[in-house]
């Protein structure tokens, strides 16, 4: 088999169809769909079990696990030669795997990634700036990252790769982490080519989620934890080829000492990014908020659009 589309998720009954549909719509025949439904309460899970079709098959989780694990879950049912991550509120455009399939036997045992545009629904696109048909090995990669304003694309991975770089099972971190130890270890091929749409119409997105105050402290913890091993394991590196980008992930550390009440320490950490950049008034911002306490900062930060 190709293909195995991977679909993470929780509480989307009503979105879900949209994802199947554009699945089911591809021009390549041959894969398979997993849905992993990650304890949802309302009726994902029969939603999915009203589409018919053989090639979908859908995994329950009994409990909300976090998309890392749902996402750990499906590649382990998985039975293609290359997995694609698909949310459970976008879409796949018709020819996404023709095109991918036509890089995979253009490109042979060069690659073990693919990563292409999408279409975001305000009309922009993700990554901005784009993509430039690019083999990137893990410099090559960090580089990239220094200018980057979006950074969600669509992904499709050979599955052995899984077998030594996986997601971390914390519940709401974000995935910066596995796609940083996975380009520490594998090359792609970054595609200027658009092949899926990204919707926001869902309520529950993750991204906003975690900035509401009522998930602050687990937000705080999962996400400093996340970052701390992404700067113990990549630090230097991220210091040395995308300086710019390694002083915002030192200020996100930072907010996240703030959310769980360390006070004292991301008032270390925050100054440290001052002595670095001490004219940028976004971090003086965010030192004067954070002597406020975790309950004022988390109310602040909720206000605050989170990066796509």
């Amino acid at each position: 088999m190709n293909f195995s589309i991977c679909i993470p998720a929780y509480n989307r009954e009503k979105l879900i169809f949209r994802a199947l549909r554009s699945c089911l719509a591809q021009t390549e025949a041959d894969f398979e769909i997993l849905v992993v439904d990650d304890g949802s309460t309302d009726g994902t899970s029969a939603a999915v079990e009203s589409m018919t079709d053989s090639r979908i098959r859908l995994i329950r989780h009994e409990t909300n696990r976090g998309h890392s694990a749902a996402r750990n879950t499906a590649v382990a049912a998985a039975q293609g030669d290359w997995v694609v991550m698909l949310d459970s509120d976008d879409e796949l455009l018709p020819e996404a795997l023709t095109r991918m399939l036509q890089l995979v036997q253009e490109w042979g045992d060069q690659v073990d990634g693919l990563a292409f545009m999408m279409k975001r629904d305000d009309g922009g696109l993700s990554p901005h700036p784009a993509f430039k048909n690019e083999l990137w090995d893990y410099e090559g990669y960090i580089r990239w990252l220094d200018d980057r304003i979006f950074f969600d694309c669509l992904r499709c991975t050979r599955r052995s790769t899984f077998d030594r770089v996986r997601w971390r099972e914390w519940k709401v971190s974000g995935i910066i982490l596995y796609y940083m130890d996975f380009h520490r270890d594998f090359k792609i091929f970054a595609s200027s080519e658009t092949l899926s749409l990204v919707h926001s119409d869902a309520t529950n997105r993750i991204s906003w989620q975690r900035r509401k105050p009522e998930m602050a402290a687990q937000a705080g913890r999962d996400l400093g934890a996340e970052m701390d091993v992404l700067l113990s394991n990549h630090g230097s590196s991220l210091q040395r080829y995308a300086p710019r980008q390694y002083r915002k992930l030192l200020a996100v550390r930072a907010s996240y000492y703030f959310l769980t009440g360390a006070t004292c320490r991301g008032l270390r950490q925050i100054a440290g990014c001052l002595w670095r950049a001490p004219f940028q008034s976004d971090l003086w911002l965010q030192m004067a908020t954070g002597l406020l306490g975790p309950a004022i900062f988390s109310r602040f930060r909720s206000m605050r659009k989170p990066p796509t």
